[in-house]
């Protein structure tokens, strides 16, 4: 095929985009803290449950001031649902470092971005293109299947050569807010990993992996890593008033939140408490990462007496668990308790 046109590819998505663009709370006004929250929670979480999160994230943390002096348990306690933590806390941190070193004000230019905790290439491209306008290249995971495709490229996922596309289009673009967020819109809803709706594509006419049949094929695939299966035994532990106990943890996953008390594992490193009785009330699985995890849910008793102001500790009431910070395991493993108290 003929080297393609990279400025009639821009005006083609940007026009798509202008056309069938979702309706998504920061593109109300392109808030530059509004877009930054939004990239970060989208970070490997899809889009629908986003739309959950991000207006009740800003309703608590109107805005990057009031989340730099937020603690960091309120901050992943908001977050709470959303899986990996040390966004909202690298979120936090940066929101401080803007407020120390900038003022308060989100910065516009990819280098003073790359500056700030928590901000990678992507994020930083994707703050300075959409709040601010700036022709600055954005990859995530449908702009790498959209270039692939559109290019032919062989590469495999990870590639500097997705970014080297990446930047010549935006570069070709004249509306560079529009033209990214038209490059991950029309990898999410036409360009999809199966079953792509190339008809519908505004680009299709001079893609590649279509001309030559190779839609499947590309991108090329990562090798996936090995999965691991646990099973782990989970703890309801209740005092006289029904306040549950969880306690905070320091493993390598979701460290300084609250968990149930939990049998020895890998996964979450606290040594377990002493249980002297324990009743099984049900079972779940749960994903993270490259884990399944089936987690067995006991009521138990313990030897060790918790008394509350125990910082380690924290004595919970359920309807109020969203005071603490805590993994999404433990609403489940509630949820459990709960099924059977109303029984």
């Amino acid at each position: 095929m003929p080297a393609p046109d990279l400025s009639s590819i821009a005006r083609n998505i940007e026009s798509w985009f202008a056309r069938h663009q979702r309706s998504l709370p920061w593109r109300n006004t392109y808030d530059p803290y509004h877009v930054w929250v939004s990239e970060v929670m989208a970070q490997q979480t899809r889009l629908e449950v986003v739309l959950g999160y991000f207006g009740r994230f800003i309703e608590r943390f109107p805005t990057l001031t009031a989340l730099a002096a937020a603690s960091e348990d309120d901050v992943t306690s908001a977050w709470s649902g959303l899986g990996y933590y040390r966004r909202a806390r690298m979120l936090r941190e940066g929101a401080i470092d803007v407020q120390q070193r900038f003022g308060g004000r989100v910065p516009s230019t990819v280098e003073e971005l790359l500056t700030i905790p928590g901000i990678g290439r992507y994020t930083a491209g994707a703050v300075a293109s959409i709040a601010y306008g700036t022709k600055a290249p954005i990859v995530d995971g449908n702009v790498t299947r959209i270039v692939a495709r559109l290019f032919g490229v062989d590469a495999p996922v990870g590639s500097p050569r997705f970014w080297t596309h990446a930047d010549a289009l935006v570069q070709a673009s004249n509306e560079p807010r529009n033209f990214n967020q038209g490059l991950m819109e029309t990898g999410a809803l036409i360009c999809k990993p199966r079953n792509p709706l190339c008809p519908m594509c505004p680009v299709n006419d001079v893609c590649v992996a279509r001309a030559t049949r190779r839609i499947d094929e590309l991108p090329v695939k990562k090798e996936k890593q090995e999965t691991r299966s646990l099973r782990i035994p989970l703890y309801v532990i209740r005092d006289a008033t029904g306040r549950v106990l969880l306690r905070r943890e320091s493993g390598p996953l979701m460290t300084s939140m609250f968990h149930l008390p939990h049998g020895d594992t890998s996964l979450l490193s606290g040594r377990p408490l002493r249980v002297l009785s324990k009743e099984l009330l049900g079972t779940f699985k749960h994903a993270v990462t490259t884990r399944k995890i089936e987690f067995e849910v006991y009521a138990a008793t313990i030897a060790k007496v918790i008394r509350d102001g125990d910082g380690e500790y924290a004595w919970v009431d359920v309807a109020r668990l969203g005071d603490v910070p805590h993994p999404s395991y433990v609403r489940k493993a509630l949820a459990v308790l709960m099924s059977v108290v109303r029984e």
